[in-house]
């Protein structure tokens, strides 16, 4: 009987390391303008991104209302998260031919981050303010 709690919290230990860990973030959504076809910095939707990560691997997800991005889906993209003390970064390849991929950089004091696209063989910004704070 005196194992039982050590027994008890190995088991606790072991569930809790098959948890999946979630982070979000508020993201704007920027929408193209119907006139130009270029995207408008004052038209945006409140949206959210989201990475979980479970058993090694790391999935990512946008939640927008409306029409989304076609590049990604409303499913989970597959994605590779680095962190470091100041800034938590976030890879995602989309599956659907012709999407290039992109990356968050987001601050992790929750001051915000931007959005990279891979252009040739650099990661460029794409020039808007996409907010990417801790979602509320």
């Amino acid at each position: 009987m005196q194992h039982l709690p050590a027994i008890l919290l190995a088991g606790l230990v072991a569930c809790g390391s098959a948890a999946a860990q979630t982070q979000r973030w508020d993201y704007k959504s920027y929408q193209k303008d119907r006139l130009s076809g270029q995207y408008s910095k004052d038209r945006f939707l409140v949206s959210t991104v989201s990475i979980e990560e479970k058993d090694g691997k790391a999935s990512f997800r946008m939640v927008t209302p409306g029409r989304g991005d076609p590049c990604i889906s409303k499913s989970d993209l597959p994605a590779e998260v680095q962190r470091d003390a100041e800034t938590t970064t976030i890879t995602v390849t989309p599956e659907l031919a012709g999407c290039e991929p992109f990356r968050y950089i987001i601050r992790n004091d929750g001051s915000g981050g931007v959005r990279l696209h891979l252009r040739g063989e650099q990661w460029k910004p794409d020039g808007f303010d996409h907010g990417l704070t801790p979602a509320k």
